[in-house]
């Protein structure tokens, strides 16, 4: 689908993220005014874009409405192009703005606001009018050899979909048996490695969801009740598990971190996935973007001999230490176990949803914990460890498929 992505120059990171969203699910999207030249063909360049648009994808923010914001006379332009909005004008809340502040045009359908991942909400919501627009043509075609031909053309096209960015009526976020949210990455490629931990080469994903959270001492400790098989993890008995049980969990081996995402209907995340939960499809150095850590980002270089007595701290205390898909602490606080064994050598050909080597000695661990320096929680970092070892330092997440 063509669209216009209309945004204040104050939101630009913002908007590129969700202009890399959109390209990676196969969209024609016109992004970068400032590529275009100044003057009377600047502005008639954004007018044809704006009419041979099928979409109009407009970030809300206080700057965006400013009088002279040139963000309202593209609004202005698409309201003169569609008298009836519905359909074609997507308003996305970039920034808490009140709503009696806009304009008619883009009250007159409902504002998209997302408290996670907005670049994966607007991704998500832009593939549902695409569906949307599918089933109404469908519903115009007269003639039923003609509607079971279009059918199947259309069936056709939805499963390159499925097999190029995965299903394309997926939630922001969906909530497991063990109640924990897992979001959105939708599906496409991204660079992997940075050529100092691993090589640099672009893989491509299939969409899948990511744990918001690492799994907690209390999610863990309804698990072990459940199942009564598995042993506690290490340091078990030290902690107060009412108190604590926003604590990551640690101590646990790679079997009990797979047999839990395997009882809360999940799995462990592959290698890859992690990474691109980690760091998006923008290359950065930590998933809150390169800037050095700070304690007001995550939990690093914590030298505190026990883990659960002053070494960790709860799950989402770092807001803004957050992934570009809203995953909190995948960078300090607890490393984290992976689905894959671990290997120095990737093969050209393991290109898409790779999972590594079938066999092996020693499996990832990404992430880094409490422990370590800014250097070794980067969110390209790959650790290993021997899976029947329980380590202090390590806990897990989940990921599950769509």
């Amino acid at each position: 689908m063509r669209i216009f992505l209309s945004y204040a120059s104050q939101g630009r990171a913002v908007a590129d993220t969700i202009n890399h969203a959109l390209l990676e699910q196969g969209h024609d999207v016109f992004f970068d005014r400032d590529d275009l030249p100044a003057g009377e063909e600047y502005h008639s360049s954004i007018r044809r874009a704006i009419q041979s648009a099928e979409l109009f994808v407009f970030l809300i923010s206080e700057h965006a409405i400013d009088d002279g914001s040139y963000t309202l006379t593209e609004l202005s332009m698409a309201a003169t192009q569609w008298k009836q909005p519905s359909g074609r004008l997507l308003p996305v809340m970039l920034r808490p703005t009140a709503l009696e502040r806009l304009p008619a045009f883009v009250t007159a359908v409902t504002v998209l606001q997302s408290p996670g991942n907005i670049a994966a909400a607007t991704a998500d919501a832009v593939q549902r009018i695409t569906r949307r627009r599918q089933r109404a043509l469908l519903s115009k075609i007269g003639g039923a050899a003609l509607a079971a031909a279009v059918l199947a053309a259309s069936v056709l096209w939805l499963n390159r979909e499925q097999i190029d960015v995965g299903p394309v009526t997926l939630g922001n976020e969906v909530t497991g048996s063990d109640g924990a949210i897992s979001l959105l990455v939708p599906g496409g490629s991204f660079v992997m490695g940075d050529d100092d931990a691993s090589p640099r080469r672009e893989i491509h994903l299939d969409t899948f969801y990511i744990d918001r959270y690492e799994v907690t001492v209390g999610r863990y400790a309804t698990f072990l009740a459940a199942t009564g098989s598995v042993q506690p993890p290490e340091a078990w008995d030290q902690l107060d598990r009412e108190t604590q049980k926003e604590l990551p969990v640690v101590g646990v081996d790679w079997k009990d971190a797979n047999a839990y995402c395997s009882w809360a209907g999940r799995r462990l995340p592959t290698d890859a996935e992690w990474e691109k939960a980690a760091r998006g499809t923008d290359e950065r150095r930590y998933p809150w973007g390169n800037l050095s850590p700070t304690i007001e980002l995550t939990n690093y270089e914590n030298a505190s001999p026990s883990g659960y007595a002053g070494g960790l701290t709860a799950v989402g205390t770092y807001p803004q230490g957050r992934s570009p898909y809203g995953a909190h602490d995948m960078s300090g606080n607890a490393a984290e176990w992976v689905a894959d064994w671990f290997t120095e050598s990737f093969p050209a050909s393991e290109v898409r949803n790779p999972k590594g080597p079938a066999t092996g000695t020693e499996r990832v661990v990404r992430g880094g914990g409490r422990m370590d320096s800014a250097d070794r929680i980067l969110a390209t970092k790959r650790y290993r460890d021997n899976p029947a070892m329980r380590n202090e330092q390590i806990g897990f997440r989940c990921a599950r498929d769509p």
